[in-house]
This record gives C-alpha cells, structure tokens and sequence, in this order.
C-alpha cells in the first residue's frame, strides 16, 4: 500500500511539473529561490544585462538574434546541439534604443524586447 501511494505522489508531482514548468520554487524559512528550467526560453533582467535560459530537450539547433528599433540585425548566433542554452548580453555600453531579442528553434521564435535609454 505504502509503494502504491508513493508512486502516485511521484506521478502528481511529475504531472505537475511538466504541466507548469515555468514554476519557481521558494522556501520562503531559508529564503531559498531556485528557476526550474523550462522547454520556453525565459527572459530575466538583471540591471543592464538581459540572462535567458531553457532546456533544449531535443538539443536542436537555436538561433538568437538581436535587432534593433529600424530591424537592423546587431547580434546573430548559432547554437547546435546544447541540452541548456544559457545566454547573457551586457546593454550597459548600447545606444538609447528599442532591441528584440528573438529566441528560434524548432518552427518556433520567442521574443523579448529592451528598451535601453
């Protein structure tokens, strides 16, 4: 019986993970924060550097590209193959402008806009 309820905690708690894997996890009495990796990119802004990260679970190839207010291509990059695509970009030295950051792979393109003044 004990077998049989901790198979299906660990079933719910699978579930659940998959079901929202943008979730944090906080406990709040050791004031421990922790991101779970998601299959989306996530976009965090920390001051003027911009971090994004995923889980590449299928390790395709992802590009990144920055474009700036007009469409101009600033940055462009290639990753193949990482199973944790992790960048950070520095903003502090930009121009005052409008950048989108696009996150594509696998027929799907994420975007992130900064603005830097």
């Amino acid at each position: 019986m004990k077998k049989v309820i901790l198979t299906l905690a660990l079933a719910f708690t699978g579930l659940s993970t998959v079901a929202n894997p943008t979730s944090v996890v906080t406990d709040a009495s050791f004031g421990i924060e922790s991101e779970v990796l998601t299959l989306d990119p996530v976009f965090k802004r920390k001051g003027e550097k911009l971090l994004i990260n995923f889980l590449n679970a299928d390790q395709v190839m992802v590009e990144i590209k920055i474009l700036d207010s007009q469409d101009n291509v600033i940055f462009t990059e290639r990753v193949a193959g990482d199973l944790i695509v992790e960048k950070v970009f520095d903003f502090s030295k930009a121009y005052n402008d409008s950048y989108k950051i696009v996150v594509a792979y696998n027929q799907n393109a994420f975007e992130h806009i900064v603005k830097v003044q």
